[in-house]
């Protein structure tokens, strides 16, 4: 039974990996046909959500960590190789010039992406019922809100985040408030309807989270500041 708990573990490791190498392949591909790297960014971090819904499978959950190493690989790569394969990587998933904040020009999107992965891991390491949801919010309504705010419709003009809108703020609020509150649901299987006002306050906060944090480090605090204020309530 050990060897079986093992091995499940290792698959799901090993499948982690091959897609993150698919997702550079796909990054590299589009960034050839002259699509831009904020417009990549957008697309390659949805998928990953069906890795965390894999979260509870883990008979080990800190085998999860080795998941977001298989998943560090390419960035690494890309920072480091200079096959022209990963010279494109790293232009696909470099930080647009005005999103860098005070971050030199290496701090890439996907470094800032996977630290906020890291901090939903942590959670779901020790509240489950959180973690999870707080990884499906980072792929999902983070990546939703950046996708609405690109349309440049109603923008708020936020001294941080002029790019910011309305409708990315308020789809990352219903977003957040749905995933963490199913998150919830499947963890005690309750009704999820009690918890929506608990998930809807952490929404706001990782809205207003979004809003004052400078450069690409706004994934990182909205996710903790979601992760705080559920913990609190």
């Amino acid at each position: 039974m050990q060897l079986a708990i093992d091995t499940t573990d290792l698959v799901l490791t090993v499948l982690v990996a091959i897609g993150a190498l698919q997702l550079a392949w796909f990054s590299v591909l589009l960034a050839r046909k002259g699509i831009r790297a904020e417009r990549i960014q957008q697309l390659v971090r949805p998928p990953l959500a069906i890795w965390v819904l894999f979260w509870p499978v883990y008979a080990h959950p800190l085998w999860i960590w080795a998941g977001l190493i298989a998943l560090s690989l390419p960035v690494l790569l890309g920072l480091t190789s200079k096959r022209p394969f990963w010279l494109k990587l790293l232009h696909a998933w470099s930080t647009p010039a005005h999103l860098r904040g005070p971050f030199p020009p290496y701090m890439l999107p996907q470094i800032a992406f996977l630290a906020a992965l890291a901090i939903a891991i942590a959670f779901f390491l020790s509240i489950p019922e959180f973690g999870l949801g707080l990884g499906l919010s980072l792929c999902l309504a983070l990546t939703g809100a950046d996708i609405l705010d690109s349309l440049g419709k109603f923008r708020l003009g936020f001294p941080l985040h002029p790019e910011q809108t309305l409708p990315g703020h308020l789809l990352l609020i219903l977003l957040c408030t749905l995933t963490l509150s199913w998150s919830i649901h499947v963890y005690h299987g309750i009704d999820w309807r009690p918890s929506l006002i608990a998930t809807l306050i952490a929404g706001i906060v990782a809205s207003i989270a979004r809003a004052i944090t400078p450069g690409m480090l706004h994934q990182a605090t909205s996710v903790m500041m979601m992760g705080v204020t559920l913990w609190l309530l």
